[in-house]
C-alpha cells in the first residue's frame, strides 16, 4: 500500500465540477464552476501584472524552491504569482509567531491552522487585527465551498458562516475534517479469538468471557499467564474505557446533545455509574491491564503492538493500516489479525466509541489589512475554491505528473516512480503537502472524492467496511468558547481522577450521586445552561 502523504487525522473533500481549466483572463473575470465566465473583483491588479497571492509552508526545503512544479502551475492556470512564507512547525510556534505577526506589521494576508481556536479569534477581532467577511462575496466567489457546506450539514448546519461568528458578525469561513465523525473503533486480536474458539464479543456478557479468556487461557500460547484482556489508550477513565461507556449510552469527557436536544457531559449522567460498576467487575477480574492509569497514548500503543493486550480501540489508520499498529505487529506476529467492530452492545441496545470533533480551528480568515483590498480577498477565494473543488488539484499536488513522478499499475492504483519514491526527491520537483493551497490540511476535503486519489483500492475497501460499523459521540461545542466552562472547571471535582479511585476499590461508587451534586453546586451547573444556549444559538 503506498504511503499516504496527507495528515493522519484526515479530512476530504466533494464531487464537484471540474475545474482544471479556471485561468484567469486579463479582462478580470475567471471560469465558473460549470465553464462560463463571470465578471468577479478578483481580476488583475490595475496594471495588469498578476496579483500576489501568500502561500505559507512548514517545509523549507520547500520555501526555497524556486521552480516548484506544483506552484507554477497555480501560477499559470490562475494567473497570479506565488510568494512561498515560513510559517512555522507545530502548533504552539506557529501561535506564538501568528500572535506576534498580527499584532505588528507583517501580519500575513490570511491564515488557516487548528492552532487558532475561536478564543484567539474572539481576542484578535476585540483587538482590530482580523477582517470582518461579507459572506454574500464568499457565496459568489466560492460555489464550491457553500455546496460542500451543504453536503455536510450535519456538521455545518444551515448556515456555516454563524458557526464562528463574533456578536454577530463574520470573521471566519469554517473548515472541517468530515470523516471525524466516523473515525474510532475497537479492535480484537483476531488470532486469539481463533486459537481459543470465541467470536468477536457482542453483548456485555460475551465481552466478560472474551477478555477472560484473553487473559487467563494463555492466548500466545506461550505457556505463561503474561497477558491481559483489555486496556484504553490513555491513563484517563473517560478515554480509557470509551466502548464500555457507550454500551450504556454515555460518553464522559465530551459536550454532547441528548435525544430531547438537551446538552450534557457524560460524567454526570446517571448511565455512567452503571458503567463503572461493569468496569469495577472487570478490573477486579483482573482483566484489564492493572497499569492502564499510568499509561500514555505510546504506551498504550505498545501494550498493543507487544501482545501483552488482545483488545484496545483506535482510529481504523492506526489499527489497520501499515503506519499503524497492523504493521507493527505483524512484524513481530506473523499470524496476528485484526477483528474491528462497533463496540459492545449494551442492555439498551447502545453501543459505540467517542469520535473527534471535525471542525478544524476556525478555518480561513484574513487580516485586517485585506478589508482594504476586497478584490484579493476575491482572488485568493476564488483561487482556493478551484483548487479545493477540483479532484485534479489534489492529485496534482500529491502525485505530481502521470509517467514522470508517478504511473498507475495493473490495480488502478497510483506508485510513485523510481526517481521519486523518496520525499525528498518529490519536495524538490515541487510536489506533497509542502505545497498545499492553502496550507497544512486538505481545504473541502470530502472522503468520498479523495480517497480514492490519497489510498489505494484495496484500502478504501477497507474504509468502506468501517464506516458501515463506526457509531459514537464527539465533543459538539469542543471548539467553542466557554467563558462559565473556562472559570469554574478547575473548581470541579476531577471525575477522571475519582473514576479511577472508584473502578480500583478506593472509593465506593455509591458516592456516584453525591460527586454530582457537588460538581453541579461548584459551577457546574451554570456551565450546563452556558453550553446549552451556545448549543442552541449554534446548532439548533
Amino acid at each position: 500500500m503506498k504511503k499516504r502523504v496527507v495528515s493522519l487525522l484526515l479530512v476530504a473533500m466533494m464531487v464537484v465540477t471540474m475545474m482544471a481549466g479556471c485561468k484567469g483572463k486579463d479582462d478580470g473575470t475567471t471560469s465558473t464552476p460549470t465553464g462560463g465566465a463571470s465578471k468577479t473583483e478578483g481580476g488583475n491588479t490595475e496594471s495588469g501584472a498578476p496579483m500576489t497571492l501568500e502561500l505559507w509552508t512548514s517545509n523549507r526545503d520547500a520555501l526555497e524552491n524556486k521552480n516548484a512544479w506544483y506552484v507554477k502551475k497555480i501560477e499559470e492556470e490562475f494567473n497570479v504569482k506565488i510568494e512561498m512564507k515560513y510559517r512555522n512547525e507545530g502548533a504552539g510556534d506557529y501561535a506564538e509567531w501568528l500572535t506576534l505577526a498580527m499584532a505588528g506589521n507583517d501580519a500575513p494576508d490570511w491564515f488557516r491552522d487548528q492552532a487558532v481556536n475561536l478564543t484567539t479569534l474572539t481576542d484578535y477581532v476585540k483587538q482590530g487585527l482580523v477582517a470582518e467577511l461579507n459572506t454574500e462575496m464568499v457565496k459568489e466567489n466560492m460555489p464550491n465551498y457553500m455546496a460542500w457546506t451543504q453536503k455536510y450539514s450535519n456538521i455545518f448546519g444551515d448556515d456555516p458562516f454563524s458557526i464562528y461568528a463574533v456578536d454577530g458578525k463574520v470573521y471566519s469561513i469554517p473548515d472541517a475534517k468530515v470523516d471525524l465523525t466516523k473515525f474510532c473503533l475497537m479492535a480484537y486480536r483476531q488470532d486469539w479469538l481463533d486459537k481459543l474458539s470465541l467470536k468477536v464479543p457482542e453483548t456485555q456478557e460475551e465481552f466478560t468471557e472474551v477478555m477472560r479468556a484473553f487473559t487467563f487461557d494463555d492466548p500466545d500460547g506461550n505457556g505463561v499467564k503474561d497477558t491481559y484482556g483489555y486496556i484504553g489508550i490513555t491513563g484517563n477513565a473517560d478515554w480509557a474505557f470509551s466502548p464500555i461507556f457507550a454500551a450504556y449510552g454515555t460518553y464522559p469527557g465530551l459536550w454532547y446533545a441528548k435525544e430531547d436536544g438537551t446538552i450534557t457531559r457524560g460524567e454526570i449522567e446517571p448511565a455512567t455509574k452503571e458503567a463503572l460498576k461493569y468496569i469495577k467487575e472487570l478490573y477486579d477480574m483482573g482483566v484489564i491491564d492493572p497499569e492502564w492509569m499510568t499509561i500514555d497514548f505510546e504506551q498504550a500503543k505498545n501494550k498493543v503492538v507487544s501482545s501483552v493486550v488482545g483488545c484496545s480501540w483506535q482510529n481504523w489508520l492506526t489499527i489497520l493500516t501499515v503506519d499503524g499498529w497492523w504493521s507493527a505487529l505483524k512484524e513481530a506476529e506473523p499470524n496476528s489479525g485484526w477483528a474491528v467492530t462497533t463496540g459492545i452492545v449494551g442492555k439498551n441496545g447502545d453501543q459505540g466509541v467517542m469520535q473527534f470533533n471535525p471542525l478544524a480551528g476556525v478555518g480561513l480568515v484574513f487580516s485586517k489589512h485585506m478589508e482594504q483590498q476586497p478584490e484579493k480577498i476575491a482572488k485568493y477565494l476564488q483561487v482556493f475554491d478551484a483548487i479545493a473543488g477540483d479532484p485534479a488539484w489534489h492529485e496534482a499536488e500529491i502525485w505530481g505528473v502521470e509517467g514522470e513522478t508517478y504511473t498507475i499499475n495493473e490495480n488502478g492504483d497510483r506508485q510513485y516512480t523510481d526517481a521519486y519514491a523518496d520525499e525528498g526527491a518529490r519536495v524538490k520537483y515541487g510536489i506533497t503537502a509542502a505545497y498545499r493551497f492553502p496550507t497544512l490540511e486538505q481545504f473541502q476535503y470530502d472522503p468520498e472524492v479523495h480517497d480514492s486519489i490519497d489510498y489505494t483500492a484495496e484500502l478504501n475497501g477497507v474504509r468502506a467496511k468501517t464506516l458501515d460499523i463506526i457509531k459514537g459521540k464527539y465533543d459538539i461545542l469542543g471548539n467553542f468558547k466557554l467563558p462559565v466552562w473556562a472559570d469554574v472547571s478547575a473548581e470541579l471535582p476531577d471525575m477522571n481522577v475519582i473514576f479511577a479511585e472508584m473502578i480500583t476499590g478506593e472509593r465506593s461508587i455509591d458516592e456516584f450521586d453525591a460527586v454530582v451534586q457537588e460538581w453541579m453546586d461548584k459551577g457546574g451547573k451554570e456551565a450546563l445552561e452556558e453550553a446549552q444556549q451556545l448549543y442552541n444559538e449554534r446548532f439548533q
